[in-house]
């Protein structure tokens, strides 16, 4: 059985340091530990892998700043880490309080260890168990391998794939074709129905995961497990499925030439644009038209995602779709609209509703500017994924509009990072020297009057102030860059160093 955090909480070896669950109380029972480490290195991040429970004594903590303890904690966040348990008493008296608001920001739990307890046992002890059930999955799952691969070397298909699956997994599947009908399923002998519940099956509940083949979206496998089921074995039996799924389906199910040239025609465009006349003839062999606009989709999640395997049901309804899924978390698009006319209205239409479409936080879409024609697809597409490659906060958004951040992404080049640094630094220089809490105000002061047209009345309402109070700010800005760039040659200037700064921290 996996080991959730709440489970690892309680276990005899831990539970004398009576741990106090401080943040992320919510879901402990469905959030898995993979390892126990102890450490009191502030910056341990980069040496974990994700789904770690941290042991620490505290004693960097407290000699730590405000920001180093924020960054602590948000760093273990973004790692992935199952959580951290701090031990209080000695040298830290409590857990520090802007740790603990900074956790409680993105839900990441925080234990207090109220006891000391010996780290390096309780680590040897839980750990020994949790790979003791690590090594009972595998064999499970390599004995799972072994009967499908003999169900196919007899002739066997998709269902018979399928039924070992069930038979080891005591779990209800089914497979579905790309356009969501049902292929093939199986349930437990004692199981009333195919789907949760009883349920007839369906592709938008339960464990999802896409297959491919060559990049050609060709089915999806779907588990419906219990509430009780081993999740981490499940996903296991999941993958060494998918490829036995794969030989199945080349078999008997192969995908046809049209998403095979689909696939390749996305991944020209994604690659590096130096092949637009092949990119032309492909797109036309699929009945995409060469002079038509066209749009370039990028889509990408964090873990298995129903919105991905339905995106294209919602591009599609803007015109013909080109697609490719270079991985079972990323889909790429290109999307051939019907009227040039209104194609940069039609554009913006689209981003609004892939906005209230997309549902899931594990969900970023990225879409790229609208291009005169096929031949240009790979300057959308490639804007999209840059987009997506983005570090900073701006660009990992739900929806994210290429169009609207193109000076942001050329700023951001390697090769232009130094300048652009520098135009911060020259345009801004005596605002950046302010204390924190000023110089946030100002910057977001005048980036609001800069992105409203320079007008009080709209910045004064977004920012919820008073005129004169926003007369204030503005005035204390404008002193500090030397008065207000607005109809002056610098405006232009400020603007982009506005732009690139909030990027750059």
């Amino acid at each position: 059985m996996l080991m959730s955090l709440e489970r690892v909480l309680a276990h005899p070896s831990l539970a004398p340091a009576e741990p106090r669950v401080l943040t992320g109380s919510r879901g402990l029972e469905r959030r898995t530990v993979r390892w126990l480490h102890s450490s009191e290195v502030l910056e341990v991040a980069p040496l974990l892998r994700g789904g770690e429970l941290l042991l620490t004594g505290g004693t960097m903590l407290a000699r730590a700043n405000e920001d180093e303890q924020r960054a602590y904690v948000r760093s273990l966040a973004a790692r992935g880490v199952a959580g951290v348990a701090i031990e209080t008493g000695g040298e830290l008296l409590e857990v520090p309080a802007p740790l603990v608001e900074e956790a409680a920001a993105t839900d990441f739990p925080v234990v207090e260890l109220r006891r000391v307890v010996p780290f390096v046992e309780v680590a040897e002890v839980i750990n020994g168990a949790l790979v003791n059930a690590s090594v009972t999955r595998l064999r499970s799952v390599g004995v799972l391998s072994h009967e499908q691969s003999e169900a196919l070397a007899e002739g066997g298909g998709v269902q018979e794939v399928l039924d070992a699956l069930v038979r080891h997994t005591s779990t209800a599947a089914a497979v579905f074709d790309a356009t969501d009908r049902l292929i093939a399923a199986s349930r437990p002998a004692e199981s009333p129905g195919g789907g949760p519940a009883g349920e007839a099956p369906t592709p938008f509940e339960g464990m999802g995961t896409g297959l491919t083949i060559r990049g050609v979206p060709a089915a999806t496998l779907v588990l419906y497990p219990d509430a009780d089921a081993d999740v981490e074995t499940l996903e296991l039996a999941q993958d060494r499925t998918i490829e036995a799924l794969k030989l199945a389906l080349l078999r008997f199910r192969p995908p046809g030439p049209r998403e095979f040239a689909s696939s390749e025609l996305v991944r020209l465009a994604a690659a590096d644009g130096t092949h637009p006349q092949r990119i032309r003839r492909l797109g036309m062999s699929i009945g995409l038209r060469a002079e038509a606009p066209v749009i370039g989709v990028a889509a990408r999640a964090t873990g298995p995602s129903a919105e991905l395997r339905r995106l294209d049901d919602l591009l599609s309804r803007y015109g013909r779709t080109a697609v490719d899924v270079p991985s079972p978390l990323a889909v790429h698009t290109l999307v051939s609209l019907r009227d040039r006319d209104g194609a940069a209205n039609l554009r913006t239409r689209l981003v609004a509703d892939l906005t209230a479409w997309r549902t899931s936080d594990r969900t970023a879409i990225a879409v790229g500017p609208v291009m005169p024609s096929l031949e240009d697809a790979a300057v959308s597409l490639g804007a999209a994924l840059e987009c997506l490659r983005r570090p900073t906060r701006a660009f990992r958004a739900g929806v994210v509009d290429a169009a609207e951040l193109s000076a942001e992404r050329l700023l951001l080049d390697n090769e232009l990072r130094v300048p652009a640094e520098r135009l911060v630094r020259e345009q801004l220089g005596l605002l950046l020297t302010l204390r924190d809490e000023e110089r946030d105000l100002l910057l977001t002061t005048l980036e609001t009057y800069f992105e409203t047209g320079f007008n009080k009345t709209r910045t004064a309402s977004r920012l919820h102030l008073q005129r004169q109070s926003l007369y204030a700010r503005l005035h204390r800005a404008f002193d500090l860059l030397g008065g207000d760039p607005v109809g002056t040659p610098r405006a232009l200037a400020v603007h982009l160093a506005l732009r690139a700064h909030r990027r750059l921290v």
